[in-house]
């Protein structure tokens, strides 16, 4: 099993923790986003190729429907990333394959929470402190898996 390396448990709860946060996070933040009535009628507001005869129901679902696959888009590299290092850690081995390729995932959600970044929501600061951690912790797997090559 030469290139391969086991994961230390430092790293699997510095991968696992920040990431259920940010799942559980990400999830309370849509279930009120989408009870809230002033955001769905501040969304009405500014739809603007809706037909007339859209019903309100009709645009709730739409509404519904549209944060639900937000969500989705934001959700699934960090669900990704934390079966993959549990299964690292359980019965696979991690190599730099395993570190490439989820530090440019993480830095392309890490982009993509910038670019969408409200100047008023905290929220969304807290989701950048976590990608970073989780940036950085697969970075510094990065010379452990270096040290048990070398020796």
């Amino acid at each position: 099993m030469n290139g391969y390396t086991l994961l230390p448990k430092k790293q699997f709860y510095l991968l696992l923790i920040p990431l259920a946060i940010l799942i559980f996070i990400l999830s309370i933040e849509v279930m009120m986003r989408v009870k809230d009535v002033l955001m769905f009628e501040a969304w009405i507001g500014s739809a603007v190729n809706m037909p007339e005869t859209t019903s309100r129901n009709e645009l709730f679902d739409i509404y519904v429907t549209g944060n639900l696959a937000l969500y989705f888009q934001k959700i699934v590299i960090p669900i990704g990333l934390s079966l993959h290092t549990y299964f690292a850690y359980v019965k696979l081995r991690i190599n730099k394959l395993f570190v490439l390729m989820w530090f440019i995932l993480g830095c392309g959600s890490l982009a993509y929470t910038i670019v969408g970044l409200k100047m008023n929501d905290i929220v969304m600061y807290v989701y950048i402190l976590i990608y970073l951690i989780v940036i950085f912790t697969l970075l510094s797997l990065l010379e452990i898996i270096n040290m048990r090559e070398k020796s």
